[in-house]
């Protein structure tokens, strides 16, 4: 059946609960009842309204005639319990202005008075607000404040990146730790070519490069490698790669020059000391194992060079293995030469100098609460006690500077060369979020005798200077010579190291 509205005759006001045909005390009844029913409901809905008022002011809303409202940030972080209703027959009275409880009923303003002024509206800046964390240094919000300058007057903002203001921003804080070449910010590709180092397999030309008076040179070159085919040498200072000069660069930055795809073409130009003239090399890039050791007998003696060229992972072994072809072909004393070797593997160092010690301590580790720990030989190495001369330079870092310390202490050889590179400190990788890091200085370490070797580096028991016409010579070099023209190598410091052999 469907609906029909009353009857225009009836005077009645439309009434939801009046049904024709219903007797008129039952209308009247009916009335009544919902005009009960309609002031209760007015009722609840007034009480209803100041409640919520109430529960407003809990949150930090202001009550009729208080202050604006109050910060988020102070607001606890604990949420109070919804107030209880009070009894029907309390009615709703409204506190003086700013004096209300968190909680508390509000009643609504009377009609005469004015609405509350509202509050101005604040409208962010563009993006997510930086936050500063609470250990940060006091002055650090000046950080924001100079990027915020930098982003809105830079002439050149518009060609500036994300990430170059990021990595700009962890250089400078890394180098304001005041640790200088020691402790570095890398990218992920810097991170990646110091991993494929350490690993002992690169693409490039198969040279080692160094620094000598305030030059890049090749500290040697990988034997076989494409490098020792075309002619180049230890000693070979750089000019130009591929057209640019480098004679201003650090050799990191010409390493990540000379590197490339494999295949492809790299133009090397070098000035070689010994001749003063200067020559072109073009070589095809190749993926290289780099060995991380050689050896060969000086000829006409039995004295073993064992040529240790970075702390890689496997160092210790490889050149254990090297030590024992050596014994086995009749040694009798051993040069272990540790020039421009940068170190590498901490425990790759315990390895090496085990290899040359029976017993004591490698080394002591400063930690940076002043604790200091011995860190002993490994016994499980088989050492030996042949005589053993180590020649360093300013080039011998890190690890190489741990396996020197640990042989001046123990009296086993003389060190001959120069003073070493400082470094004496542990270093530790911290991986970034985007595949970049943070390589940072941990830990100090002494020699045993409890000598810092820190920015003071160790000094030889006899220095003997290479002369700008002088080179390093490698094992390789040695293997085809007659005995009559070792005194003619260009290599003071190993003519040195041989002679307190007996050689």
């Amino acid at each position: 059946m469907s609906y029909q509205p009353p009857s225009p005759s009836d005077h009645r006001p439309p009434d939801p609960y009046w049904q024709p045909g219903r007797p008129p005390a039952q209308r009247d009844s009916a009335a009544r009842l919902l005009l009960w029913i309609v002031a209760i409901v007015l009722l609840a809905v007034v009480f209803g309204a100041g409640l919520l008022l109430g529960q407003s002011g809990m949150l930090g809303a202001p009550g009729v005639g208080s202050g604006p409202t109050a910060s988020p940030a102070t607001a606890s972080p604990t949420a109070s319990a919804p107030p209880s209703l009070p009894p029907a027959t309390t009615p709703a009275t409204t506190p003086a202005p700013g004096t209300q409880e968190p909680g508390e009923p509000t009643a609504e303003p009377p009609p005469s008075q004015p609405p509350p002024t509202p509050l101005p509206v604040i409208t962010p800046p563009p993006g997510p607000t930086p936050t500063q964390p609470p250990d940060a240094p006091a002055d650090f919000g000046l950080f924001w404040e100079a990027l915020e300058i930098i982003g809105r007057e830079f002439v050149g903002r518009d060609e500036l990146t994300d990430r170059q203001l990021t990595y700009g921003a962890i250089e400078g804080l890394v180098d304001a730790l005041g640790d200088t070449g020691h402790s570095i910010f890398m990218t992920p590709e810097q991170l990646q070519r110091e991993r494929e180092s350490l690993s002992g397999t690169i693409v490039g030309v198969g040279a080692l490069l160094g620094e000598r008076a305030g030059r890049p040179i090749i500290v040697s070159v990988i034997s076989g490698g494409p490098a020792q085919r075309a002619g180049l040498r230890s000693g070979d200072a750089f000019v130009t790669v591929d057209g640019v000069d480098v004679r201003q660069l650090e050799p990191a930055e010409i390493a990540a020059r000379v590197r490339g795809e494999e295949g492809t073409t790299v133009e090397i130009v070098v000035e070689r000391p010994s001749s003063g003239e200067r020559l072109t090399f073009s070589i095809v890039r190749e993926e290289i194992r780099v060995p991380a050791t050689g050896w060969a007998m000086v000829p006409g003696t039995n004295i073993a060079v064992l040529r240790l060229i970075q702390f890689s992972d496997g160092a210790g072994d490889q050149l254990q293995a090297a030590r024992d072809e050596a014994l086995a072909a009749g040694a009798q004393a051993f040069i272990l030469d540790l020039r421009s070797n940068p170190g590498g593997f901490v425990h790759e160092a315990v390895h090496v100098a085990s290899l040359f010690l029976d017993g004591g301590n490698v080394y002591i580790r400063e930690l940076a609460d002043g604790q200091q720990i011995p860190v002993e030989v490994d016994t499980q190495v088989p050492s030996t006690d042949l005589p053993l001369v180590v020649l360093i330079d300013e080039g011998t870092a890190s690890s190489a500077e741990i396996v020197s310390g640990a042989m001046e202490s123990a009296g086993r050889g003389e060190l001959v060369g120069m003073t070493t590179f400082g470094t004496g400190t542990v270093l530790l990788t911290y991986e970034l979020s985007d595949g970049s890091a943070v390589r940072l200085a941990v830990e100090r370490w002494l020699t045993p005798d409890g000598e810092l070797i820190f920015e003071q580096g160790i000094s030889p028991t006899e220095q003997v200077e290479l002369s700008p016409t002088d080179r390093p010579v490698e094992p390789d070099e040695l293997r085809d010579l007659a005995p009559s023209d070792v005194p003619a190598l260009p290599d003071p410091q190993l003519l040195r190291a041989i002679e307190l052999l007996g050689g």
